[in-house]
């Protein structure tokens, strides 16, 4: 995968990969948590848990948590590298 990237000279990327990272990360928590999936103060469950419940059912809430953060670190990974010219 490094054959064909290299790591960028602009600093603001590396700052910008650890935003996305750690945005990627708090959503595995709160997956991993369960919170996500306790109904809000006026008993209503979101669009947004639904489905990502309904991906824990099949990959379990450690798996789907799992796979988010894999997913943040390769945009992170994405955002600090660029394409070798």
């Amino acid at each position: 995968m490094m054959k064909k990237r290299q790591f960028s000279k602009n600093p603001l990327h590396y700052v910008y990969a650890l935003i996305w990272l750690s945005l990627f990360v708090a959503f595995a928590v709160y997956i991993f948590s369960g919170k996500m999936f306790l109904p809000d103060e006026n008993g209503k469950i979101s669009l947004v848990a639904i489905l990502v419940g309904w991906v824990a059912e099949y990959l379990t809430q450690v798996g789907t948590g799992i796979l988010v953060v894999l997913i943040g670190l390769y945009v992170a990974f994405k955002t600090a590298t660029e394409k070798k010219v």
